[in-house]
Formats: structure tokens, sequence, C-alpha cells
């Protein structure tokens, strides 16, 4: 298994308590694909350093995980289809 950093941003109309739940949802993916959360950290609402869309604010969540590399493909592809998530990026760890 590979640790990897997960830095996601939730659409702001979720409200905080939706975009926890879709926090919940992408830690439940995680474990779903044969991951393990290692530490998670919800840095709650943030303003865009510059517009994207229409969003002008957004709800971010940090989290460190470990995943067998050769599934990162159907992680990405299942975080692609959620709606609520604006942008993410995936970063590997030493």
């Amino acid at each position: 298994m590979k640790h990897y950093e997960i830095m996601a941003i939730y659409n702001i109309d979720l409200g905080e308590e939706g975009a926890l739940n879709l926090s919940k949802e992408v830690k439940d993916l995680i474990i779903s694909l044969d991951g393990k959360i290692v530490s998670d950290s919800f840095w709650g609402k943030r303003r865009f350093a510059y517009r994207i869309g229409l969003q002008e604010d957004g709800y971010y969540d940090v989290v460190q995980l470990d995943l067998d590399g050769a599934k990162m493909a159907d992680l990405k592809s299942k975080l692609n289809g959620q709606d609520d998530l604006i942008r993410y990026l995936i970063t590997a760890l030493e």
C-alpha cells in the first residue's frame, strides 16, 4: 500500500452538515476499496484564491490514506462522479 493525501473542496451550497456527509462518503469509498484512513482534517469554509465557476467559497477537507496504487484509478473515477465535489488533488506521500 502507498500513502496518499487527498485535498477536496466541497460545494458551498451543501452547508457544513452536507459537506461533512460528503466527506464521510469519500472516506467510506476509500474503505470500500480496501484503503485505510490515516488522518482526516475538515478545514471548514474557506474563500478561494480565485473564482471557480460561480463559486467563491467552499468546504475544504484533507484526508491522508493508505491505498493500493492499482486501485487509484477506481478511486479517481468514483470521485469524478461526485457532483458536489468541486475539486480534488491527490498527492503521493513518502
